[in-house]
């Protein structure tokens, strides 16, 4: 059986998540690395104590468990540390996404992560999907989403890439401006022509 590897990306607010969940009602394989990047750092684990040697005891609470906010405001505060939290938690992150992917019998998988283009993870793919919408849409989503104020969820979306970034490194692009409707038509006709139906 050929197996098709592929990454499913965007920026907060596109409906990348809605996305893959359609998708998976299609019958494709999703691996969440959201998911996995909570497993990697679980008390006692490698990750964790490497983040531990490089950051400090600080980041971690009374009972052991990593305390993401803390471990957040520091490694956020500047480059050298945010590049620093990257290269330790990717390698474990694309360990044991790589594992998945050799235990797994689907014809279709798809790599889900905001952080795919550029990574580790995208030596995993065959080609990037990449979720669109406008600016003033994934606003307002995510101040609904997350409860967030105009200037947070402008200043959040300064923090990442444009659109521009994901239409010069994808292969497929899903726009996500219009009903959920719309946006399953879209998922339906890649999921079709992937499968070369």
């Amino acid at each position: 059986m050929i197996m098709t590897v592929f990454g499913i990306t965007g920026g907060s607010g596109s409906g990348k998540s809605l996305v893959c969940s359609m998708l998976a009602s299609l019958g494709v394989k999703i691996i969440d690395t959201d998911v996995i990047a909570r497993e990697v750092v679980k008390k006692g684990s490698e990750c964790l104590n490497e983040l531990i040697s490089y950051f400090g005891n600080d980041i971690l609470l009374a009972n052991g468990e990593l305390n993401r906010r803390q471990l957040a405001s520091i490694a956020f505060s500047d480059k050298e540390k945010t590049d620093m939290l990257s290269r330790i938690t990717h390698k474990y992150i694309k360990e044991r996404t790589s594992e998945i992917i050799k235990r797994a019998s689907d014809s279709l998988i798809a790599i889900d992560g905001a952080v795919i283009i550029g990574s580790n993870i995208e030596n995993e793919c065959e080609f990037i999907v990449s979720v669109i919408a406008d600016r003033a849409i994934r606003i307002r989503r995510i101040k609904e989403r997350d409860n967030l104020t105009d200037s947070e969820a402008n200043r959040r979306l300064d923090a990442q890439p444009d659109e521009h970034f994901y239409r010069s490194h994808s292969k497929y692009i899903i726009s996500n401006n219009g009903s959920e409707q719309e946006l399953f038509k879209q998922v339906k006709s890649f999921y079709n022509e992937i499968r070369g139906v």
